[in-house]
């Protein structure tokens, strides 16, 4: 690890390093950030006696590259000489140049009438010679007042408050030099890594106090000049919660408490964060102590490193406890990795997912595992009862397959259609009509003269998918994140759409999510968003004839532009037929009937999917009697529509036509989902089902659990669940959920694990 030193005009004039020989070493390094106030710092020594001490003084900065791979900018304000049995050394304590360069400079007088976040920044940010960088949407429009004289720091904390946004401070590097200070402003830092902090491993202590002390069931916001809240609350001065007033007060006069912040001058962000406040305090308090063990500074442990503002979960076996928490301190030490420490924070109690249960079905595809391990070493053997030699091309044989696994013949517990007869010529070119023919006939095939012709090879394999194929994998919903929120904001020249999203598709290997919303229903014309994984927008395009409640399946192959095809229902123009249809997307573009790649027009509605990782079509149609299916693209095309696999919707267990609002239906061979639900407590509840519709057997339904999400506005309704493979190979399933009010939409993406075999 190599730290920079600069000098007061920010240019380098040396490096500190324990790993390059005849380089100053340091030693007794800190690095604490903390969530709160973004404060940041670093200490460090250095000999004194080393001729690069000397440019260890007040005034001069700190570089290093950190765990995010982001580089950071330290200013030294205080630097002590000391004495001990070692020697004389230099200790030295930074900030980070961020604050200092803030602190340093006033904010301009001035009201900013009905403004957002970026506004805001852009105000307070102009004489400081930092920009922004990475940017999410953060809180609603605001007024603020800056008349006041205050410096840019103070002002930042102010905006990180209306707003409730955190920040992420850098600089950016080109040979050598300084060349951007920015900084990404986000709804939260960090990420929802699914980490785990379990007692017994990585939790050394975990204590756990109740107490109804700090409880309220409403609360009197105040804010800067003894703002109220009256003007925007129905003349009322507090905001209330009448479920946790009759569940913990048995409904008499509300428990009130006051809260204040000076730093709030708008009524409608005062209401807001006393709201959010209130959901803190509405129920008897439990605080929890937890100290931690770094396994990422072990060996073994390397991908368990976690960062500030990640969210992780920590699980206390014995006690049945899971908590999800935030990292809101850390503490890094370059030159000792052992002093590496987090302090979680933000405790949330979720609903706990018994572990027993999660190791059971651990042991249960471990098992599966081994077994499916040890079928690699069976062998196939070939016996022909008539020998191997045809006279005059006359004459027949039968061929038996014998199947070993070691020296134990298994061949009677294999079932018929697991035995795989295939005919290849010389080249290894296959007879697929003789081949067809030989399907599902066991181990016993008789086998005509005339069959024989020349250099044919006639071999037999055993489907993996024989014997010990498992259904038991799961779902890992505790383990759910967010991958995005899609834009509410588009660019100059582009209409905005709060609308619900009908589905998202996610294109990993192209870098975007393809998300769909209507635009409007009379000309059933949609909108497809394309969206960066970053959560950036990129572009649109409209399309005149797919429908409201579009479902779509984004192929493998691409046009020349390196735009993905994309599978959809359609309507014929002035009949309104049912058709299905492929087009590739295009950018800012208007797709049209004629201007498809390629279309097919179909007797009923079909709701379109694509199995990527198969390249099959995923269609479903009907209703009381819905069907879904995998269908072959080349076959849907000639008009001919015979699944390869289909399964009735209404053999899913506890699936109910008319309650359960269909959202999507998707699959991987050959498993199919169907993603049902409007919310996260009637009795029309967001679900998914997964279905092996090759073996006719549940292999999971989950109900979604609202604890896992983070609660926007009033509505929560899905708008999919798909399976989808990322670059890493692991297999995860997408939810899709639409929060916010009726006329204002968010649409957020989630990501949770799915384990097992055949996952």
């Amino acid at each position: 690890m190599e730290l920079t030193v600069l000098d007061k005009t920010r240019t380098q004039v040396g490096i500190l390093s324990n790993d390059l020989p005849k380089s100053c070493p340091f030693w007794d390094d800190e690095r604490n950030e903390k969530l709160e106030n973004f404060d940041d710092t670093y200490i460090f020594s250095v000999p004194s006696e080393h001729e690069m001490a000397d440019n260890i003084i007040a005034g001069h900065y700190i570089l290093f590259k950190d765990e995010t791979d982001k580089f950071r900018l330290f200013r030294i304000y205080e630097v002590q000489t000391l004495l001990d049995m070692t020697g004389r050394y230099k200790k030295a304590v930074a900030e980070n140049a961020f604050i200092y360069d803030l602190n340093a400079s006033i904010v301009p007088s001035r009201n900013l009438v009905n403004i957002n976040a970026d506004t805001a920044l852009e105000h307070i940010l102009q004489q400081t010679g930092w920009t922004i960088g990475e940017r999410e949407y953060v809180g609603e429009i605001r007024s603020m007042d800056f008349r006041e004289r205050l410096t840019a720091q103070a002002g930042l904390q102010q905006v990180c408050e209306e707003f409730s946004a955190e920040i992420d401070a850098y600089v950016e590097v080109y040979n050598g030099k300084l060349v951007a200070y920015k900084f990404d402003i986000m709804n939260e830092r960090g990420e929802n890594t699914g980490k785990f902090f379990e007692y017994m491993r990585d939790i050394e202590g975990l204590t756990k106090t109740t107490s109804d002390k700090t409880m309220f069931t409403a609360l009197i916001p105040i804010g800067k000049d003894n703002l109220k809240i009256n003007t925007v609350n129905d003349g009322l001065e507090y905001v209330y919660d009448d479920e946790a007033n009759w569940t913990y007060n048995d409904g008499r006069e509300y428990i009130k408490g006051i809260i204040t912040n000076d730093t709030i001058s708008n009524a409608q962000a005062l209401k807001d964060w006393a709201k959010e406040e209130l959901k803190k305090v509405n129920h008897p308090q439990n605080t929890y102590e937890v100290s931690v063990v770094l396994l990422s500074e072990m060996a073994g442990y390397e991908d368990h490193i976690v960062r500030l503002g990640d969210t992780v979960r920590v699980v206390d076996l014995e006690d049945d406890v899971t908590l999800s928490a935030r990292i809101i301190e850390k503490t890094t030490s370059f030159s000792d990795p052992s002093k590496n420490a987090v302090v979680l924070g933000k405790f949330i109690e979720l609903a706990n997912v018994t572990p027993a249960l999660i190791y059971e079905l651990q042991e249960k595809f471990d098992e599966a595992q081994r077994q499916l391990e040890a079928k690699k070493s069976w062998t196939v053997e070939l016996f022909s009862v008539n020998g191997t030699t045809f006279k005059n091309n006359l004459g027949n044989t039968q061929l038996i397959a014998r199947v070993y696994d070691g020296k134990e013949n298994i061949t009677t517990q294999i079932s018929k259609e697991n035995f795989i007869w295939e005919k290849t010529d010389k080249d290894g070119n296959h007879d697929d009509e003789w081949e067809e023919a030989h399907q599902n006939l066991g181990s016993v095939i008789t086998v005509d003269a005339s069959e024989i012709i020349g250099s044919e090879t006639i071999s037999c394999y055993i489907n993996d998918d024989s014997g010990t194929e498992t259904n038991s994998f799961i779902v890992l919903e505790n383990q759910s994140y967010l991958l995005m929120e899609l834009p509410r904001e588009f660019p100059a020249g582009y209409e905005q759409n709060l609308r619900a999203m009908q589905g998202a598709q996610i294109d990993w290997e192209g870098g975007y999510v393809y998300s769909v919303q209507v635009v409007d229903s009379k000309t059933d014309t949609i909108q497809i968003t394309r969206v960066k994984l970053n959560g950036d927008f990129d572009s649109l395009m409209y399309c005149q004839g797919a429908g409201h409640g579009t479902m779509i399946g984004l192929h493998t192959s691409r046009d020349s532009n390196g735009n993905p095809y994309i599978w959809s229902s359609w309507f014929t123009p002035n009949d309104r037929k049912n058709a299905i249809a492929m087009f590739s997307f295009v950018p800012n573009g208007t797709m049209t009937y004629d201007k498809l790649s390629a279309v097919v027009k179909v007797k009923e509605y079909y709701r379109v999917g694509y199995d990527r990782v198969n390249d099959y079509l995923v269609l479903t149609s009907g209703f009381s009697n819905m069907k879904a299916g995998f269908y072959k693209p080349s076959e849907v095309l000639a008009g001919k529509l015979n699944p390869i696999l289909q399964v009735r919707i209404q053999e899913l267990k506890d699936y109910a036509y008319g309650t359960n609002t269909l959202q999507s239906a998707s699959g991987i061979y050959p498993y199919i989902y169907l993603n049902t639900g409007m919310d996260f407590t009637s009795a029309d509840r967001n679900q998914v089902w997964c279905y092996n519709a090759e073996k006719g057997e549940l292999v999971y339904h989950l109900k979604f659990n609202s604890s896992y999400y983070q609660k926007q506005g009033s509505m929560n309704e899905a708008e999919g669940a798909y399976p989808t493979i990322m670059p890493n190979g692991k297999r995860y399933l997408q939810f899709n959920l639409c929060q916010g009010e009726p006329s204002k939409r968010i649409n957020n993406i989630y990501l949770m694990p799915e384990e097992g075999v055949n996952a």
